[in-house]
């Protein structure tokens, strides 16, 4: 399985899905115009790596500065995937970035985390500038 790189935009984030190292990283702002276009194809390959048992943990970061309804639906659904992933014996951490003084970000990932039965590690980032 090949990795996924998608370089980031004004509106999508960057995204780096490495098979090998069994990392899943999403970063920056998901706002895009069309979410279909954009995170179908993220869902696919998530689904496909979750086929095969791994050796390892995987680890999905997600360092999101914000993102829409629409990308939330998405992450839930890519949560799910990698859920049921989990629950077959293969284990996920997902470590989820929010800004110190970011409390809605913070909120956000704790209420994935309190619906999912996969392990969150809560990280919080100093702000720079």
């Amino acid at each position: 399985m090949e990795n996924l790189v998608i370089e980031s935009g004004i509106k999508t984030p960057y995204v780096n899905l490495d098979p090998d190292k069994r990392q899943l990283r999403f970063e920056g702002r998901s706002i895009p115009e069309d979410t279909i276009r954009f995170y179908e194809p993220i869902l696919k390959w998530i689904e496909e790596y979750t086929t095969e048992d791994n050796q390892g943990t995987t680890d999905l970061h997600i360092n999101l500065e914000y993102f829409n309804t629409s990308t939330s639906r998405y992450l839930f659904g890519i949560f799910k995937t990698l859920e049921s992933y989990h629950i077959r014996g293969n284990p996920i951490l997902i470590h989820w970035y929010y800004e110190k003084d970011d409390f809605e970000m913070l909120e956000s990932g704790g209420d994935y985390a309190s619906i999912l039965k996969i392990p969150f590690k809560m990280v919080p980032v100093e702000v720079e500038g």
